[in-house]
């Protein structure tokens, strides 16, 4: 398990779910995963790449092995692949250890172009799952059902946490959000730019000592982030990019 690293190039996704019948990640995964072969990125699973609270182990056998096979290629190549443990599939690290090559991670911190990059799934920082880890595990997987209901459920978790943003105030009288003090906390540390995942809301914004970052998810969107050379980028990915 290794906690630091250096590399020029890395793309960056989290919250791909797959194994959750209701992600979309697996029509769209492999192509961006051909593309970070071909332009010779590394990459970073950050956090609930697999999905274990609401799957079963049918549908996540299924669905990872394309997925899997892709990774092996990426590593074939002489490519680095970090994977940084989330809140939905943390029983599976020492099924990816078993890989080897993976590099399995609880963060990353990252050196590229003179710059110092954390990236972390974000999770720990998250009031509730803190506060009442049994109770999040149970409410996770009591909304497993909703999903059939409303594939989207995520964001009405976001809305829910914008919500108590809006009710938490700085001494200016400014929304404070609890990633941007995770994220605020950490650059004060000496890091360049913090990149989260878990809130499957993509963002980037200026705090007061760096770069925060959110990669987004893969549930249902398509966005990711690019480091090149310690330029840290939040994109959208598109079919037009896989040629």
């Amino acid at each position: 398990m290794i906690i630091e690293c250096s590399d020029e190039r890395l793309l960056v996704i989290s919250d791909l779910h797959i194994g959750n019948p209701f992600s979309q990640a697996n029509s769209r995964i492999s192509a961006f995963l051909k593309y970070a072969r071909r332009e010779r990125f590394s990459l970073c699973i950050n956090g609930d790449g697999f999905e274990i609270l609401q799957s079963s182990f049918a549908n996540l056998a299924g669905d990872s092995i394309e997925v899997l096979s892709h990774i092996r290629a990426l590593l074939a190549d002489g490519l680095a692949v970090y994977y940084v443990v989330g809140n939905h599939d943390i029983v599976l690290e020492h099924f990816l250890e078993s890989w080897g090559e993976i590099q399995i991670c609880p963060f990353l911190n990252l050196r590229s172009g003179g710059q110092r990059v954390r990236i972390e799934h974000g999770h720990l920082y998250d009031p509730f799952f803190v506060k009442s880890p049994d109770l999040y595990e149970l409410a996770t997987r009591a909304a497993g059902p909703l999903l059939h209901i409303y594939p989207d459920i995520y964001y009405v978790w976001s809305y829910y946490q914008r919500m108590k943003d809006r009710l938490r105030k700085t001494p200016e009288g400014e929304e404070e959000s609890v990633y941007h003090q995770a994220a605020e906390m950490l650059l004060q540390r000496g890091f360049d730019c913090v990149v989260f995942g878990h809130t499957h809301k993509a963002e980037r914004v200026e705090l007061g000592s760096g770069v925060y970052v959110n990669s987004g998810n893969w549930m249902r969107g398509t966005t990711y982030v690019e480091i090149d050379h310690g330029q840290v980028s939040l994109k959208t990915w598109s079919e037009s990019e896989a040629s």
